[in-house]
């Protein structure tokens, strides 16, 4: 029986998007005007993402981590703020960037791509511990039921702008089960009208096939 997750289908799009960033950075040309306001754009974007993911955990997963098991929660809390702080840093960067003359931005950008490194490797190294640490808890404490119930709490409480930015990052970075289930549970309990942009996002964002197999799914359920 495969169990419920709590994080697998956010944490699959944050790393599909982490990675795409990695390789558009590592590619960049900071003294390029067009490429860099371009990656800035696509950069704040996922920013906002992952703020707004970490401020739903902290609202919504930690204090029922808090009440089972103090010492993860701490641990969960701890890596919250370092993430947050490397993040803040690059966006404290990328302003600069933006803001220096063409002659130094070459110079701030190897600064940007070593901070990016290191903020990924302790991000990455936190979804680790989510996905192994809490979510053991979580399988442990909570029924299928409240799991789901923390799901839609979280989701019901972010913006639809920001929420289409979410499903931008996990649609494409999904297997067809998991886009079948978090579409086919749109088509049913959401309003039509946000389970089309949902569509349409999904068939800007994934390969003519995935598409055309998704869309096939989607109508048989």
């Amino acid at each position: 029986m495969v169990k419920y997750e709590l994080f697998m289908p956010v944490h699959k799009g944050l790393r599909f998007a982490l990675g795409n960033l990695l390789n558009h950075v590592n590619q960049l040309n900071f003294e390029n005007e067009q490429k860099l306001k371009e990656f800035t754009k696509e950069f704040n974007t996922l920013c906002a993402v992952l703020h707004s993911h970490a401020e739903h955990e902290d609202e919504h997963v930690h204090p029922i981590i808090e009440k089972y098991a103090p010492e993860v929660a701490e641990k969960m809390e701890t890596e919250h703020e370092a993430t947050d702080v490397l993040l803040i840093e690059l966006e404290e960067l990328i302003k600069d960037i933006n803001n220096s003359s063409a002659e130094t931005r070459r110079e701030l950008g190897v600064k940007f791509v070593y901070g990016y490194n290191k903020f990924l490797a302790a991000y990455l190294n936190h979804l680790q511990t989510e996905e192994v640490d809490v979510m053991n808890i979580l399988w442990e404490k909570l029924s299928v039921e409240e799991l789901m119930e923390v799901t839609v709490a979280i989701r019901s409480s972010i913006p639809q702008e920001i929420l289409m930015d979410y499903f931008k990052y996990m649609i494409p970075g999904q297997n067809i089960y998991e886009r079948v289930e978090m579409l086919g549970g749109m088509k049913k309990f959401a309003p039509p009208e946000a389970y089309q942009a949902a569509c349409e996002l999904a068939k800007s964002v994934l390969s003519k096939e995935d598409w055309s197999e998704l869309k096939t799914e989607l109508e048989a359920a």
